[in-house]
């Protein structure tokens, strides 16, 4: 019985590829982070072949014309990012990766700054010493050159040892640790599987630093994340350990003394909010939340075409 996929990507993954090497992004030595797999449906393959701006030379329409959903990564690569390799590293060499390391344990300074581009379709979640894997990922790609990762965000519980917020992403990939990100996106699915519906509703997530507030999400069915970030320094990644950015907001607010006094209709609601009974005020405040946590809520996120 099929239960879901390997390591790989689908559309939105594959579209944030196509545009990044649009815009200038570099994959001519590509690294993927365990040997990735590519699941399109026919729509999607051909929106993509339309996408890609790369010359399709005859290796590239051969591609195209042959792929298969399932169809590892390697091609696609190739084909629609004119990486001239493409080298795979995972724990083990069982599905014929490249370079066998085991990203709990830092990788030898000889691999610092050797890819263009690092790509990882979903194995972070699996690697238990996180912070010694995503600091494996950062030094392995040039300055100059970008990260892509795809993992899970919401409802998918049992899947590996974590599900990731995007607060995690726009910290780790920021100026103090040699980085900038360039996009975090959300993509929800009917099924924990996201490779069996077809090119699904993709939101960009607003930075919780610029709106100095939890940028958090309840949603109906799973959730998984996109970010692409450009390595811009050669730094050693967390120095410093990064701070949760609504509590900085917080701690820097308190400092500055008191808060600006409100109007006088606010200070009306807010006597009128502490008149109700208590279930009622968590009723509301429930329904609010709510709100403030869905995608629907515009100051923090914004669906994208396509």
């Amino acid at each position: 019985m099929f239960w879901g996929r390997n390591m790989g990507l689908c559309y939105q993954e594959a579209r944030m590829l196509i545009a990044a090497c649009t815009g200038g992004a570099s994959f001519r030595h590509t690294l993927t982070i365990g040997r990735q797999e590519l699941y399109l449906h026919s729509a999607e393959v051909a929106a993509l072949r339309k996408a890609s701006r790369q010359p399709e030379r005859q290796e590239a329409a051969e591609f195209w014309s042959r792929y298969r959903q399932g169809d590892y990564l390697d091609g696609f690569c190739r084909a629609a990012l004119a990486a001239e390799s493409v080298t795979a590293l995972d724990y083990s060499s069982y599905e014929g990766a490249e370079v066998v390391h085991d990203l709990n344990t830092p990788v030898p300074a000889d691999w610092r700054q050797r890819y263009d581009a690092v790509i990882d379709g979903g194995s972070l979640e699996h690697i238990f010493h996180f912070p010694t894997a995503i600091t494996n990922v950062m030094e392995m790609t040039k300055v100059g050159g970008s990260v892509f990762i795809s993992v899970p965000a919401n409802n998918h519980c049992g899947h590996g040892f974590y599900q990731f917020s995007p607060e995690l992403m726009f910290r780790v990939f920021s100026p103090p640790n040699g980085f900038q990100t360039e996009r975090v996106a959300l993509v929800e699915a009917p099924y924990p599987s996201p490779e069996l519906t077809v090119n699904r509703a993709v939101y960009d997530v607003v930075d919780p630093a610029a709106v100095a507030c939890r940028v958090g999400l309840l949603s109906q069915g799973p959730v998984m994340m996109l970010v692409w970030a450009r390595r811009t320094e050669a730094v050693r990644p967390f120095q410093k350990p990064p701070l949760q950015s609504d509590y900085q907001a917080q701690w820097q607010a308190a400092s500055a003394g008191p808060a600006t006094t409100r109007s006088a209709w606010r200070k009306l609601i807010s006597r009128v909010y502490r008149a109700l009974p208590t279930g009622i005020q968590n009723h509301i405040n429930g329904r609010l939340q709510r709100r403030r946590f869905s995608f629907a809520n515009r100051q923090c996120y914004r669906r994208s075409s396509g």
